[in-house]
């Protein structure tokens, strides 16, 4: 009898008694047996590949591009986005008119991926923007007011937040009251009160209904910066046709991993393509992050997340808050070098005091309450 067929009958994988004593059960209900049934037979699947998909609520009509997820199949149109397409046409603004663009990122993976990614992409287009990342202990999360008065003062017309500003209401008024454009790119939660801002593309907000409220920050810069592509092309730009936009799906997939979103839809796009562009070592900062890592072999999810993600961290949390943006802007291989080691450094300092700290903690719970032996 199969064991798709009949899961209540026989123990999974023949496992009548595991080590614990415990005998193997299915955990799929009839539904799932027989969703796990036809995509097993429809597609080819072995059957445990088709459970785990049946597990996950995969559909039949979905299993393929789950496994094999493609951009193509799984990219919305960009005006999808709220506010999406006048986001994209603010930024063919500022570049045809040659402005002073300002990127006012986060300070975390995600914050400094999107800022490298929304920098690269001006670059090409002959605007080198300034990135600015808040001290965290100083002026904490997002924009403030006397940040965005500052950079107004030097002479900046647009200013462009990344994986912040969808609740610096404060701070974005001081903007508009010097009327200074600011385009909010962003992924986190927000109330029904908007900020004022030119335009805030952010999935989230109550009146998207893209459905891409699973993307951290820089799956969202990414769909703007398509949808930027798109206008230029639109407005004949020679510049537009020889943009390479994926090569620079190796951030985004560094992003989409450090920032923990959920592995779904365009994400599991997002990080097939990026892990293959990051393979090729196009991005001199992420590759000489990766050296620093000692990762031998291809780079892989795990890389991303647990040898990259914590040392582009650690200089927001202990060190220069600017650091990791710059590592991923860059394309000397000297400067990345240098920045690399730094964060390197900067990481270790930062293992070492996590050590501390909890050494510390636990000696003041053995002080408090002793090694609890003999309780009853």
């Amino acid at each position: 009898m199969d064991v798709l067929a009949d899961p209540i009958q026989r123990a999974f994988l023949g496992v009548e008694r595991s080590v614990s004593g415990q005998r193997w059960v299915s955990r799929l209900d009839q539904a799932g047996q027989n969703r796990a049934l036809a995509i097993s037979q429809v597609h080819g699947y072995s059957e445990l590949i088709a459970r785990v998909l049946a597990g996950r609520g995969v559909g039949l009509d979905d299993a393929a591009a789950f496994l094999e997820p493609t951009l193509r199949a799984l990219m919305p149109d960009p005006d999808t986005l709220t506010d999406g397409r006048k986001a994209a046409e603010r930024l063919a603004d500022a570049i045809r008119r040659r402005e002073k663009v300002v990127i006012f990122g986060d300070y975390d993976v995600d914050g400094a991926a999107s800022s490298a990614l929304m920098a690269r992409f001006l670059r090409h287009f002959d605007i080198t923007a300034e990135i600015y990342i808040p001290d965290r202990i100083f002026e904490g999360y997002g924009p403030n007011p006397q940040a965005i008065d500052q950079l107004i003062d030097r002479g900046s017309e647009l200013i462009v937040t990344v994986d912040c500003g969808s609740t610096s209401h404060e701070a974005l008024a001081v903007a508009a009251e010097r009327r200074t454009d600011v385009v909010v790119i962003d992924h986190h939660q927000v109330g029904s009160v908007l900020p004022p801002c030119h335009a805030l593309v952010n999935p989230n907000r109550e009146d998207d209904l893209s459905g891409q409220g699973h993307l951290c920050a820089a799956g969202v810069v990414y769909l703007v910066l398509v949808n930027t592509l798109r206008v230029l092309r639109l407005r004949g730009d020679p510049r537009a046709a020889s943009f390479d936009l994926l090569s620079l799906l190796d951030l985004v997939a560094l992003a989409t991993v450090c920032d923990v979103v959920p592995l779904k839809g365009l994400n599991r796009a997002y990080v097939v393509k990026g892990l293959l562009a990051a393979r090729h070592m196009g991005n001199a900062g992420l590759a000489a992050l990766l050296r620093k890592a000692a990762i031998g072999g291809p780079v892989t999810p795990y890389h991303l997340g647990f040898l990259l993600g914590p040392r582009i961290n650690a200089g927001g949390r202990i060190g220069d808050a600017a650091l990791g943006s710059r590592l991923l802007t860059l394309d000397d291989a000297a400067a990345a070098e240098a920045i690399a080691s730094e964060l390197d450094e900067l990481n270790r300092d930062r293992q070492a005091m996590e050590a501390a700290m909890l050494a510390e903690a636990e000696a003041e719970v053995l002080a408090e309450y002793g090694t609890g032996e003999g309780a009853s």
